[in-house]
């Protein structure tokens, strides 16, 4: 056996290339993949007879495009057709990040209804205070016009706009129309002032596995929410954040036979308001595992109305479990207001839980926690301890995190004694054990 060790570039391409395939190579938008074809020309020419590596790319446009005679959009255009065409036939993935507002662009219109191979895209928009957002409607429109479903392929879709305000008519994804196999969609924006049934007419949610929708609505997110989970039966994720407050009316139930039964979803994040209460009380999902009640955004005092002295959360999740049977296994609190009662009552009805986290929970009375843990503690010295299954659980607070595992020595002191461990970690720091 010869003790001289072979260069990498004599292993077979086939092997070279999968071992590329370890490098990770879609990190930093695709920036290793770049700096590897550029080591030798072997292995560009290996990175360039592989398909694989081309399939995904991330562009992020610092810059308003405009429309020829200027040359920024046929140059952008011209980049993502040479990189794509690299990827042959597999499903591609694209993201478009803009920092400034775009007007319409024709020519990278035609390039992105064009091209059938789309298995996910993306679309950003990093401006504040923006109402509407004219470039994805100029896309959206020219793709129901293509006349045919123009992304049979898209198997996931994204719309990030945190900041854009929508006015009524201004905001359509006639989903029927030009990706009627989507199985994942979020969409992200600051307010719609109209009707949520009104995006999405048309589409029979029957292809739908994860729904993510963050945004103002108005009354009727509740009869939403009813309509998907009656009308998705594939559906396993879905997280509504309406953004209602608590001063917010809860909406009146549809004439619809209750409980909905939705026998497949797994995991069910909600914005805590009135009409998650009642949802919460109207639904069936036996398959629940993960059950988060959050806020989009962290209240001020004035706008809070500290809750009476009663248990709304615990009796809506009561009820949930009750008319589900499910065993609920990670259990996510942010951003809620929350009484000690109606914290401790929620951690008594859902004994299957084995991962807890509350994100800035009770933030606004200081007492609360202390005397959450104070319940727990009581109840473990009077022989009835909660959460039995529980292997972690997390406090976040700002940069500083409490969490405690399954395992280590903190953990015992947490489940003999919850306050004292409470007491006894820092409240300054970060902290983990």
């Amino acid at each position: 056996m010869s003790d001289s060790a072979s260069h990498v570039n004599e292993l077979p391409p086939e092997i070279l290339a999968h071992i590329f395939g370890f490098c990770d190579c879609k990190a930093s938008n695709c920036k290793r993949l770049l700096q590897l074809a550029t080591v030798c020309n072997h292995w560009h020419e290996v990175l360039m007879a592989y398909p694989q590596f081309w399939t995904t790319l991330e562009c992020t446009i610092p810059t308003k495009l405009k429309n020829e005679p200027h040359t920024v959009v046929p140059a952008l255009v011209s980049h993502l057709q040479q990189w794509f065409a690299r990827a042959g036939d597999l499903p591609r993935s694209l993201t478009l990040s803009f920092e400034v507002a775009a007007r319409k662009t024709g020519l990278l219109y035609d390039f992105l209804v064009g091209s059938p191979k789309w298995e996910s895209l993306a679309f950003n928009l990093a401006l504040e205070g923006a109402s509407n957002w004219v470039w994805l409607e100029g896309l959206i429109a020219a793709a129901e016009k293509y006349g045919e479903p123009c992304w049979p392929e898209l198997v996931a879709l994204e719309i990030d706009a945190p900041a854009v305000r929508y006015h009524a008519g201004r905001f359509s994804l006639p989903l029927m129309t030009i990706a009627p196999n989507l199985k994942q969609l979020k969409v992200t924006i600051a307010e719609l002032q109209a009707s949520i049934f009104t995006i999405f007419e048309g589409f029979s949610w029957s292809t739908l596995t994860h729904l993510e929708f963050s945004g103002a609505l108005g009354e009727e997110s509740l009869t939403f929410y009813l309509h998907i989970l009656s009308h998705a039966p594939r559906l396993e994720g879905l997280k509504v954040l309406d953004q209602q407050s608590d001063m917010s009316p809860a909406s009146a139930l549809p004439t619809i036979r209750l409980p909905v039964i939705h026998p497949t979803l797994r995991y069910l994040g909600l914005h805590d308001s009135p009409n998650t209460m009642t949802l919460l009380r109207s639904i069936c999902v036996p398959s629940l595992k993960c059950l988060e009640i959050s806020r989009s955004y962290c209240p001020s005092p004035q706008n809070v109305l500290q809750p009476p002295p009663t248990t709304p959360l615990t009796d809506a999740i009561r009820i949930l479990v009750s008319a589900s049977q499910c065993e609920i296994k990670d259990l996510r609190l942010k951003w809620t207001p929350l009484t000690d009662g109606d914290l401790y009552g929620v951690m008594t009805v859902v004994p299957s839980v084995e991962y807890v986290e509350l994100d800035e929970a009770a933030c606004f009375w200081p007492a609360t926690l202390e005397a959450f843990f104070g319940r727990m503690q009581q109840a473990n010295e009077e022989g009835h301890p909660i959460l039995p299954q529980m292997r972690r659980f997390s406090y976040n607070e700002g940069y500083m995190c409490r969490l405690v595992r399954e395992g280590t020595p903190a953990f015992h002191l947490f489940r003999e004694a919850p306050l004292e461990w409470w007491k006894a970690t820092p409240d300054n720091s970060n902290y983990s054990s």
